[in-house]
């Protein structure tokens, strides 16, 4: 079809052409009788379609004219008469969290490396790796052969100098033996008490008890029932998990502001949507000059044993609260480098760039330390479609509507209590006096 269309078009170029070219042109009308009627009918055809086409684009072409002639004065203002479309907030006066931020480390409340305190065979491991264990329990016991002989041994030999020194103590009583012979048994008898004693404390160092409630780790390298091992060989973990410290620094500059007793908030990388509370423990008694903070510990709760021994934690101290300060969304919040700013929206609807001083950040928002006054209307979403006196439509303004019925009704109602609080003091003020009233008639 097109191809067809093309053959037409080109066949009726060659006949105009050769028409106004040619000298005799009656001659050569003549001659293209038969064919004169279809070329006229294919121009006149050809002409309508270039009108018709140019029409429909004489807009578009108005249109890019405009903008190559226009100056860039002029497109700034057509781009701020485009309305934009953005969602936004009122800044507003509330409370915010003094807090200070840190990375700290947690640490058990008590962690202890089981090790043998004799060389010899293991004879018997009673526990379960990885479980719970209470004080005294018995973890491990060794070969006590040995031990056991020489404390029988020496307990023989004990109640022999002890039956010795009781015979010597009645005839010293009776003035029949010498001092000598008596001081002679007694110190045989104590020797051999302190035998005993030592022997008795070696042969319970064949048993390894729990030193504190705790969880039992895994058993270091290949130890196991029959191994021979030397003494201080490192056995086995025990872990207090049931509470955590956390040890964190804390720049100079807010020394003042920290205190024992204070609350304290973490997070980890296991649990992110999770926060551990707390209170601080201890704080340290000097600076550390290389990093010019101060050490402070403080104290996790750790009932289900989530956190444990080893961990990094992002550390948030809070030390006090601040009152009426400007809060604004911290989605409102841009920044151009080192400087921060928000988007302004005046009575007109239209938007403004104003820098700001940003304070602390918190869930009620980020504080406004200065640049903003409280009912300022700030843009939070659609920030990057803006220029400086932008037209825009606020498309959550419903919801500023309603917050600003709200502060009204919060108005009438407090004035409501005063009024109420003034009749019962009046009421007051009234029953006095008719009391004294009364007390001077009866008089």
């Amino acid at each position: 079809m097109l191809r067809k269309i093309k053959e037409i078009l080109v066949s009726s170029y060659s006949f105009w052409k050769s028409f106004i070219f040619t000298n005799n042109k009656r001659f050569f009308l003549i001659e293209n009788k038969g064919i004169l009627k279809t070329q006229v009918i294919i121009l006149l055809s050809s002409v309508l379609v270039l009108f018709i086409t140019c029409k429909s684009l004489n807009p578009a072409m108005k249109g890019v004219c405009r903008i190559v002639l226009s100056s860039n004065d002029e497109l700034m203002d057509m781009g701020r008469d485009r309305l934009i479309g953005v969602e936004a907030s009122k800044a507003k006066t509330g409370t915010t969290l003094r807090e200070v931020k840190s990375i700290g480390t947690l640490k058990a409340n008590a962690e202890v490396v089981i090790k043998s305190e004799i060389p010899g065979k293991i004879n018997e491991i009673l526990f379960t790796e990885g479980t719970n264990v209470k004080k005294g329990d018995v973890l491990i016991k060794f070969e006590d052969d040995l031990y056991l002989s020489e404390k029988n041994k020496f307990e023989a030999e004990f109640t022999l100098r002890k039956a010795e020194f009781e015979r010597m103590d009645k005839l010293y009583q009776k003035k029949v033996g010498s001092r000598k012979t008596y001081d002679e048994a007694l110190a045989q008898m104590n020797a051999a008490k302190a035998q005993l004693d030592s022997a008795t404390f070696q042969l319970s160092r064949t048993v390894i008890k729990a030193p504190f409630d705790g969880t039992i780790g895994i058993m270091k390298g290949s130890v196991s029932p029959g191994n021979i091992v030397q003494q201080q060989t490192e056995l086995v973990d025990i872990v207090d998990n049931s509470m955590v410290r956390v040890e964190f620094l804390v720049p100079v500059k807010y020394i003042e502001d920290i205190a024992v007793g204070q609350n304290v908030e973490i997070t980890v990388d296991a649990f992110k949507d999770k926060v551990f509370s707390g209170t601080v423990d201890a704080i340290d008694s000097e600076v550390d000059t290389r990093n010019h903070s101060i050490l402070v510990r403080a104290i996790i709760p750790n009932k289900n044993g989530n956190l444990k021994h080893g961990m990094f934690a992002n550390v948030k101290l809070i030390t006090g609260e601040k009152n009426d300060v400007v809060l604004i969304d911290e989605d409102a919040l841009d920044r151009e480098g080192a400087i921060e700013f928000v988007w302004v929206i005046d009575d007109k609807g239209r938007a403004y760039r104003k820098r700001v001083l940003v304070g602390a950040k918190d869930i009620n928002g980020a504080e406004i330390i200065a640049g903003l006054k409280d009912g300022e209307i700030v843009v939070t979403t659609g920030q990057l479609k803006l220029t400086e006196g932008s037209l825009t439509k606020i498309l959550n303004k419903e919801e500023l509507d309603e917050e600003k019925a709200e502060k009204p009704q919060e108005k009438k109602e407090s004035k409501v209590r005063k009024e109420s609080v003034l009749d019962k003091i009046k009421s007051l003020f009234k029953k006095e006096k008719n009391s004294q009233k009364t007390e001077e008639k009866s008089k």
